[in-house]
C-alpha cells in the first residue's frame, strides 16, 4: 500500500492504495465517486473518462499512485448552469446517463482548448465516448448548441 495525496474536485484528499489499483477503482471505491463508470477496461469507450490537469483520460489506465498531486475533475463538480451539461440535459443527451460523465468531461475539455470549436470538429473529439442507448441525435443537437456560431 502506498499513501497517495489527490486533489479531486479542488479538495486535497489523502489514502492508501495498492500500486497496482487504477484511477477508476479509488474514485469509485474509496472516495465514493459514482459518476466515472466502468465498462470496457481498456480505455476505448469513455465512460470511465475523468480530467486530469483538464485534460480528458481514460481513468481504468492511469494507476492512481502516478497522479500524485495532479488536478483530477469528475462529473460530480458540475454546478447548476455550467454550459456542456446544461445543453446535454436541455436537448434530452441523457437516455440512461450512463456515457453522459464522460461524454461532458471531453467535451468542456475540448471547449476549454478551442472555444471556436466547429461541430463537426466537437462531435469528432466525442468520438471516443461511447452511447449504447442510442442518444446519439440528442447528443448531436447539444453539440450543435455547444458550438453556435462557429
Amino acid at each position: 500500500m502506498t499513501e497517495v495525496k489527490l486533489r479531486v474536485n479542488q479538495a486535497t484528499v489523502a489514502c492508501d492504495v495498492p500500486d497496482d489499483e487504477v484511477l477508476l477503482d479509488t474514485l469509485r471505491d474509496r472516495l465514493d465517486l459514482r459518476s466515472v463508470r466502468y465498462c470496457c477496461g481498456i480505455g476505448v469507450c469513455g465512460t470511465c473518462t475523468v480530467q486530469l490537469d483538464g485534460r480528458p483520460v481514460s481513468s481504468c489506465l492511469l494507476l492512481t499512485v502516478m497522479v500524485g498531486d495532479r488536478a483530477v475533475r469528475t462529473a460530480e463538480s458540475f454546478e447548476a448552469g455550467d454550459p456542456v451539461p446544461a445543453a446535454f440535459v436541455g436537448c434530452g443527451a441523457y437516455q440512461c446517463s450512463y456515457c453522459l460523465p464522460g461524454m461532458l468531461l471531453t467535451a468542456e475539455a475540448a471547449l476549454a482548448d478551442n472555444p471556436d470549436m466547429s461541430a463537426a470538429e466537437l462531435r469528432d473529439v466525442l468520438a471516443g465516448n461511447l452511447c449504447r442507448c442510442g442518444s446519439y441525435p440528442q447528443v448531436m443537437e447539444a453539440v450543435s448548441r455547444l458550438t453556435e456560431g462557429h
